[in-house]
């Protein structure tokens, strides 16, 4: 039979959680780039309070305004009115 000692268990644990931290790493590397901005297919948002129009990720249902922090519902193209200068 095998005997781990308890300095070994500890190896293994953290052996275990840098793998994992690396999985995690990678994943969320991977999920930025391939879903990366792309200018034609996203949205403009207008906010309410400081009338800064910025730009939104199609997949984002709710941002908030980099100049004023407030949060914004952001409408899809269907049920969104034309933007008016």
């Amino acid at each position: 039979m095998i005997s781990i000692g308890t300095d070994h268990l500890y190896y293994l644990c953290i052996s275990l959680l840098v793998v994992a931290a690396a999985i995690g790493s990678v994943r969320f590397w991977w999920r930025e780039n391939t879903h990366g901005w792309n200018i034609s297919e996203e949205l403009l948002c207008r906010c309410r309070e400081c009338r800064l129009i910025f730009l939104v990720k199609r997949v984002e249902s709710m941002t908030c305004c980099p100049n004023c922090e407030s949060l914004i519902r952001v409408r899809n193209k269907k049920s969104s009115k034309r933007l008016r200068y």
